[in-house]
């Protein structure tokens, strides 16, 4: 009788660690679903410069640092945007190439591609922000209209000057996904310059950044497909 009660205790036992093993596998693969439906459009993020390339300075404020700060914001903030996942293709303060940078595109099947630069020029008065376009994309099409939400919901998000979106020759020419190159800023404006080393600033130009590329993904219904060309 003790055997049998002892060997019905030890089934019971089993039994229990399966279920809770059969709820387990059940509850991960749930998450993995959400995690895949959350990482349906993957754009990557360009700080622009680093290491040896300073770029644009201002004072002693460096583009380099500033466009590397935003895009480590946009990383932390990624999370509150649904469908939405961030890959940096520079995350220290390192020399990255642009046939590096333009390949994380490719590496990481990305749908979109968005650089962050700080802008610069003679005159202090200079001021706002502005959305680049390669040259070879046509009025109109998808790299335009991510330049045109970016713009539009960067400029609302810090409340700076709108100067619009433009077209002009950029490394983006072996890319086919939608990319565009957002001037958060002059760093040569002081009033401005100011603005662009605190972290609260910082994360407002971020959190318009990935509103305007939610917003974009939004209006495309779907996101486009993940090719760039060898």
């Amino acid at each position: 009788m003790k055997r049998l009660l002892l060997v019905a205790v030890i089934l019971a036992a089993v039994a229990v660690v399966v279920i809770i093993a059969v709820r387990a596998l059940h509850h991960d693969s749930g998450d993995l679903s959400v995690n895949q439906k959350a990482a349906a459009a993957i754009v990557i993020v360009d700080a622009a410069h680093g290491g040896s390339d300073a770029g644009s300075k201002g004072d002693s404020v460096l583009e380099k640092d500033v466009t590397l700060a935003i895009a480590n914001k946009m990383i932390a903030l990624a999370s509150e945007y649904a469908g939405l996942r961030v890959v940096l293709a520079r995350s220290s303060d390192t020399d990255v190439t642009a046939s590096n940078r333009i390949g994380a595109a490719a590496r990481e099947g990305a749908t979109l591609y968005v650089s962050i630069h700080a802008n610069a020029f003679d005159s202090p008065t200079a001021v706002g922000i502005e959305t680049i376009v390669d040259a070879g994309h046509a009025s109109g099409d998808s790299s335009w209209s991510l330049a045109l939400a970016v713009e539009k919901a960067t400029v609302k998000s810090t409340s700076a000057k709108e100067r619009g979106v433009r077209a002009q020759g950029t490394a983006f020419t072996g890319l086919t996904v939608p990319a565009a190159a957002v001037y958060v800023g002059f760093i040569t404006a002081p009033e401005e310059r100011a603005k662009l080393v605190t972290s609260a600033y910082q994360e407002l130009v971020a959190r318009g950044i990935l509103q305007g590329i939610s917003d974009y993904l939004a209006a495309a219904g779907s996101p486009p497909g993940a090719n760039v060309s060898p």
